[in-house]
């Protein structure tokens, strides 16, 4: 007879008696109370479809909620299934969701790492004013996505929006006229959703824009979107640079950023940009030897790396303990103009770089340039602007480098 207690997904275990998912070294995968609910009672009706309004009556069975908050717990779920998640979880557009029939799920998955899952939030706010250019790709049709006008706008709106560049803002909103029009007549677009939520994200991130608190819960909740619609790595991605830099504190989740960013590598592991993003991520979450490997890998995939692979590698070597590896990566992008435009954190980290690697005159030379062209002239003004260090080891490692370097605090 079968356990009722437990319920096999593939190479994961729904463990109903402790209330939570265990892939297939035994790890618990972290999902939000009606995530794990909702995986449940797909379980419950597994490999039939179960449209939205009845997932909703039985997750929210006595509060009114939007398909927002389904889509939100449909990423959730996804990304905590990783690359399984295209196979198992099906999204049916317009009606609902069906989970895999057990004959269907017969796993030819590898076993799942435990390095990196379930850590502490936390990260560097300092560095969202320089959220690096992670383009989220050319989209391509899902296997059910007919191919046509929607697959053409959307393409179009990628070449408007290729480079993030501020200068571009009419580009922006052209693309999002475009994009807004494929979500109203094929809401479940997954190339279009995360399309249209980086329209909204550059909003946030250019800051002549003018984009707040609402464009940024509306990036988010776009995304998520995309990623429970079955997104690509590309939407993963995007949603792990989002929940690990966005500017208010409440809308950040490095745990989740950390998932996202997995998932990302999980489905594309050759793509130098996913590992990037997943290297940030365990940089700024206490993980900085973990962080060294993952972005020396993107590195040799991409013999010409752009500069923001650089600042990562600096950032990871920096907090790992390598100060001299830091300085040579940092020290290629810094220039007389560094504390003058966008590029003014990597110049903060190159001095802490330098003095920790005992070049002391140099990075007295780096924060004599900042005193000059920055706002901020105490260790103290500079912890600030960089506040929200994951792991307290890492941020005073990099401030004790500014002091040796002799700024004052």
């Amino acid at each position: 007879m079968q356990d009722l207690r437990t319920i096999r997904l593939g190479d994961f275990v729904l463990n109903r008696a402790g209330g939570y998912l265990e892939d297939a070294t035994g790890a618990e995968r972290p999902l939000r109370p009606k995530s794990y609910r909702l995986l449940e009672v797909l379980c419950e009706r597994r490999g039939t479809l179960v449209s939205k309004d009845d997932l909703i009556l039985e997750v929210w069975p006595d509060v009114i909620v939007s398909d927002d908050s389904l889509a939100h717990c449909v990423s959730d779920i996804r990304r905590a299934l990783g690359p399984q998640a295209a196979k198992l979880l099906r999204t049916m557009p317009r009606r609902g969701y069906m989970l895999a029939a057990e004959s269907e799920t017969a796993s030819d998955a590898r076993p799942v790492s435990k390095s990196g899952l379930g850590l502490a939030a936390g990260l560097v706010a300092g560095l969202l004013l320089v959220a690096p250019v992670v383009w989220w790709g050319t989209p391509h049709p899902a296997p059910d996505e007919a191919p046509g006008a929607a697959v053409t706008a959307v393409r179009q709106a990628e070449a408007l929006l290729e480079g993030r560049d501020w200068r571009r803002r009419e580009n922006n909103e052209q693309a999002r006229r475009l994009l807004e029009q494929v979500v109203s007549e094929d809401p479940d677009n997954p190339g279009a959703l995360a399309g249209l939520g980086l329209t909204y994200w550059l909003e946030v991130q250019h800051l002549a824009w003018g984009g707040g608190r609402r464009e940024m819960q509306r990036a988010l909740e776009l995304v998520e979107r995309s990623v429970a619609s079955g997104g690509s790595d590309r939407s993963h991605r995007l949603l792990a640079e989002m929940r690990l830099l966005a500017p208010f504190q409440e809308l950040r989740s490095p745990v989740d950023a950390l998932a996202s960013a997995r998932a990302a590598v999980a489905i594309a592991p050759d793509d130098a940009d996913n590992l990037a993003v997943l290297a940030q991520a365990l940089a700024l979450t206490g993980h900085p030897t973990d962080a060294v490997g993952v972005i020396e890998q993107a590195l040799l995939k991409n013999p010409s790396p752009p500069d923001w692979h650089r600042q990562v590698a600096g950032l990871s070597y920096l907090l790992a303990g390598e100060s001299a590896r830091a300085a040579e990566r940092f020290g290629p992008l810094y220039g007389a103009g560094t504390f003058a435009n966008a590029r003014w954190w990597p110049g903060w980290l190159f001095a802490a770089s330098l003095a920790h690697a005992g070049r002391i005159d140099e990075a007295e030379l780096v924060i004599r340039a900042a005193r000059k062209q920055r706002p901020e002239h105490s260790v103290a003004a500079v912890a600030q602007s960089f506040d929200g260090f994951a792991d307290e080891a890492g941020r005073a490692l990099f401030l004790d480098g500014l002091r040796l370097a002799g700024l004052p605090g």
